[in-house]
């Protein structure tokens, strides 16, 4: 995915959802294993695009990179947040 791209997204969706997807993810991160932490190589901003709520189907990208993954309780904890806000 292009920088361009990746800036028109953060535009259209605006900082509250980055910022909920973000505490999603942060949230996620530290209920996982340690073993999973260490293996860790991100660095940098990331931003989670869910592109399908029935499925869980999230795609997270940082840097150049971007990785298609499937994870309801993600989506749920985003919509969770997303409805106390």
């Amino acid at each position: 995915m292009n920088d361009a791209s990746r800036r028109g997204f953060l535009a259209l969706t605006g900082t509250g959802v980055a910022g909920a997807a973000a505490i999603a993810v942060a949230q996620s991160a530290s209920a996982a294993p340690a073993r999973a932490a260490a293996e860790t190589t991100a660095d940098g901003p990331m931003v989670a695009h869910v592109r399908n709520i029935h499925t869980g189907e999230v795609a997270v990208m940082i840097g150049e990179r971007e990785v298609v993954v499937h994870d309801k309780a993600l989506v749920s904890a985003l919509a969770k947040h997303l409805k106390t806000s």
